[in-house]
């Protein structure tokens, strides 16, 4: 079931780049601020769930917030093929901080070896943008611009990668408390526009495009992340993550009619390969309650010293 809602969330986050297109230069704070805002709602007939630690509450809606400013903002400064490649490196970071968190326990190297099939899998459909509707823009000289960019997506990638982890971190809270980092994510993101801005012009179509996007990549696609966080098994879940980036830009070559080329091929390839290395085996298996076996291992060790 886990594996089956994050499979779900990757296909509805593979829409989000086309439905960022489609908004055809929508203000970045007011698109974050309406579908966060949506999603966050998504969760208010579970609001009994949201009985939070106000530190935790105070990190989660941080980190949501963080993540997706600072994401949109990098892509806004530099180039979007390398802040997409630095971007991507979060599901390499969820298996690593996943691997510091946990037991001492030797893991298996074909986890990292499929971590890095699947970076390389997302670096090759990054690439294969540049022949598509995005070509990569140039430096013009403004270095310090670029690399700004880059440190952004870098901590966005931690912003995400630490969101995630904080979610398996608390196994017992119910994944319905999404809407208590989404909500206000989502109402500070609006404050921030507004009180720069106003409210921008928009068609029928946009606005469609823009609940679309809160029901769906910003909004159901966080609850069912977070229950695959919570019972799934992690390295499983991460590369298949990986499969995100192939497919947005699929869905984008589609959207623009452009032929699909042999390096994003690649990317397929290295991702389904990453995806057979993560699946769980005889030494690794999830358990009912989403631990890996070496996990409840453990926990078992540690009950019996006690």
């Amino acid at each position: 079931m886990a594996v089956l809602g994050v499979a779900i969330t990757v296909l509805m986050w593979s829409t989000l780049a086309t439905s960022v297109d489609l908004l055809h230069g929508t203000p970045t704070l007011f698109v974050n601020g309406v579908a966060l805002t949506i999603g966050g709602l998504i969760g208010v007939p579970w609001a009994r769930h949201w009985k939070l630690p106000l530190g935790l509450l105070v990190l989660g809606a941080g980190l949501m917030f963080a993540y997706h400013v600072v994401y949109f903002y990098a892509l806004q400064l530099g180039d979007p093929i390398g802040v997409s490649l630095l971007h991507y490196l979060w599901p390499i970071l969820i298996v690593c901080i996943s691997d510091f968190a946990s037991s001492r326990e030797k893991r298996p190297r074909a986890l990292y070896v499929s971590a890095l099939l699947g970076f390389g899998g997302a670096a090759a459909a990054c690439w294969a943008v540049q022949n598509g509707h995005y070509a990569p823009v140039l430096l013009d000289g403004n270095v310090l611009q670029e690399m700004v960019a880059y440190v952004l997506a870098l901590l966005s990638a931690f912003a995400w990668a630490g969101y995630s982890v904080l979610g398996k971190r608390y196994r017992s809270i119910s994944s319905h408390s999404v809407g208590a980092f989404s909500l206000p994510a989502g109402l500070a993101c609006l404050a921030l526009h507004f009180s720069t801005g106003q409210l921008p012009a928009m068609t029928p179509q946009d606005w469609l495009v823009l609940l679309y996007m809160g029901l769906g990549p910003m909004g159901l696609a966080f609850y069912l992340w977070d229950y695959g966080m919570k019972k799934g098994n992690t390295n499983t879940t991460t590369a298949l993550s990986y499969a995100t980036p192939v497919l947005s830009t699929i869905f984008l070559a589609l959207l623009t009619r452009q032929p699909l080329s042999v390096t994003l091929w690649l990317g397929v390839a290295m991702v389904t390969v990453s995806i057979v290395l993560a699946r769980p085996n005889g030494k690794a298996r999830e358990s009912p309650d989403g631990l890996d076996t070496a996990e409840v291992a453990t926990k078992h060790a540690m009950s019996r010293k006690t």
